[in-house]
């Protein structure tokens, strides 16, 4: 019996196109949402150049922090996470 298969390096190659698709579909999500808050009135937080900052449905904008967004979780290389749908 030969082990020889289990020793070999797994290799993960990009799939660019898939890739591609996903970014356009969380741009279109993030576009939708910010039109969604804006047209019920309803503020919304993001982060630019480092700074958290919250929008007004008014265009009007307050800086609220200057530290980035941390996660609060801690991953190791090689997690696997569980989704529950």
């Amino acid at each position: 019996m030969s082990y020889e298969g289990q020793n070999k390096k797994i290799v993960f190659r990009s799939n660019a196109t898939e890739t591609n698709h996903l970014i356009a579909a969380g741009k279109k999500a993030v576009a939708n949402a910010i039109r969604e808050n804006r047209a019920l009135g309803l503020s919304f937080v993001m982060t630019k150049n480092n700074k958290t900052i919250r929008e007004n449905p008014d265009g009007t904008t307050e800086i609220l922090s200057n530290k980035p967004l941390k996660s609060s979780l801690k991953f190791k290389k090689g997690a696997i996470l569980y989704v529950k749908s």
